[in-house]
């Protein structure tokens, strides 16, 4: 398998992104514009299709939620008791709180180090390696990825407060996700066996055709707004934490305990060795703790996935 021809493509658009944004040629104001058609219309009509047509009939295990999920907690886990115990004297900089004793802190920075940037980063480099047969399984995952790290977040931040999780404003933002809604409503019309009107199915393919190329547009602009300062530990230990911590603990437990096969093993991985997701950066904003860390992250992280990735893959494939 020739990694370079697989990842070299997607490496190109979003570094047309980011010189975009840079040289001043797409504006903040047009780079928004963009980010809205491409995440409310074109992905989730994108992801609705995909997720209609699937074939889950031989993907649907609890060893495969397992060999992911485990590993995710795991490195979460890790993440946070690194932060909570090692760096509870060591101050974040410019930021309205500190480390010390917090457990609000300690799992934004966990959430930093084991959220996958599975849309935007995962789907395309999958699409490319192994073609259309990925997509039952990464939204299988995706389905369930940003609900259990998000509210797993949220209720340790609220009790660190003192603050009452609101389960129901929790869900209701889920819900209104449109990347969830387009992936649920794909998943019902294809548990229900429902066949679209070839007028519709066109239409929907048409609008989701720019999706994936819009998407590593936009995250490469959108490295240009971020900077990495004086959290530089915090965000090399979250990067080495996603980029080969997390990964290495999904391919262990994929190959070795559920012995999966390489497919499979294939895909998890792969999904686990993407960046922090920017939706990470959200949540910590959101919680007032550690929002430079995983602004920091997200890029130190995004970058260094253009070599690491497809170093997973030789590994895989070796």
């Amino acid at each position: 398998m020739n990694i370079l021809s697989i990842i070299s493509p997607l490496i190109t658009v979003a570094l047309l992104g980011y010189f975009c944004t840079r040289t001043k040629w797409l504006s903040k104001i047009q780079l928004d514009a963009l980010s809205k058609f491409t995440f409310s219309i074109s992905i989730p009509a994108f992801l609705f299709y995909q997720m209609a047509k699937a074939d889950f009939s031989e993907q649907v295990s609890p060893q495969l939620f397992a060999a992911f999920y485990f590993p995710v907690l795991t490195c979460y886990s890790l993440a946070w008791l690194i932060n909570f115990f090692f760096f509870q004297n060591n101050p974040v900089k410019n930021s309205n709180t500190n480390t010390h004793n917090n457990s609000a802190a300690s799992a934004v920075f966990a959430l930093g180090a084991s959220y996958s940037n599975t849309i935007i980063v995962g789907l395309p480099v999958l699409l490319a390696a192994l073609g259309e047969q990925v997509i039952g399984i990464i939204f299988l995952i995706v389905t369930f990825h940003s609900a259990m790290l998000f509210a797993l977040t949220g209720a340790i931040a609220a009790k660190s407060s003192l603050q009452k999780f609101n389960w129901f404003t929790f869900i209701k933002q889920t819900i209104n996700n449109p990347l969830i809604i387009s992936i649920l409503s794909g998943l019902i019309v294809n548990i229900s066996g429902l066949t679209l009107p070839v007028f519709l199915q066109n239409s929907l393919a048409l609008i989701s055709k720019p999706a994936i190329a819009l998407a590593l547009f936009i995250l490469g602009a959108s490295l240009a707004f971020y900077q990495v300062r004086k959290t530089i530990t915090f965000i090399t230990i979250a990067s080495l934490a996603k980029l080969i911590l997390l990964p290495s603990l999904v391919y262990f437990s994929s190959h070795y305990i559920f012995e999966l096969d390489d497919f499979i093993i294939t895909v998890l991985v792969i999904l686990s060795a993407c960046p922090t997701g920017v939706n990470a950066y959200l949540i910590a904003v959101n919680h007032q703790q550690h929002q430079e860390t995983v602004a920091g992250t997200v890029v130190v992280s995004t970058l260094f996935s253009m070599l690491t990735i497809p170093l997973w893959l030789s590994f895989i494939y070796a």
